[in-house]
């Protein structure tokens, strides 16, 4: 299946017509559930493998779900072809996740420049209560 952008590439995951081929999302379960250009929502649910030692979700986990809302957020707006890479991802965690509650993870682009792409997400929970946010810098690492 061919695609003219990455907007048409995620609705086509989102509505089920390919399956991602992202293998993180063995690991970090996550859906989308939403697509727009500029805007990207999954829903995210941590299970016992992301525990850290204390019996809490990994921050990693928290890492990885921002990562990858504000790359889906930026892949929205990319023509087929491009590829981009995380230079930088700010993140910070205000209260735990809880195993076995299905948490959204928002993302949003800030900018799209010519090389230099940005955009920030948050992990909320129904209420809209933050538990996470972040930012991240992306390169355009090839066009084809």
């Amino acid at each position: 299946m061919e695609f003219k952008n990455g907007f048409e590439f995620l609705m086509a995951i989102k509505n089920g017509k390919i399956k991602s081929p992202a293998a993180m999302a063995q690991t970090i379960p996550m859906r989308i559930i939403d697509v727009q250009p500029g805007h990207i929502k999954y829903a995210v649910t941590p299970d016992e493998r992301h525990l850290n030692l204390q019996g809490l979700i990994h921050g990693g986990f928290c890492a990885t779900v921002l990562d990858t809302a504000t790359g889906g957020a930026v892949h929205t707006t990319v023509e087929n072809g491009v590829s981009f890479a995380t230079l930088d991802l700010n993140v910070k965690m205000i209260r735990p996740l809880q195993k076995y509650k299905t948490y959204i993870a928002i993302g949003d682009v800030i900018n799209t420049g010519r090389n230099i792409l940005t955009s920030e997400a948050r992990i909320v929970d129904e209420s809209d209560k933050v538990y996470a946010f972040g930012s991240a810098t992306l390169m355009i690492t090839n066009r084809s």
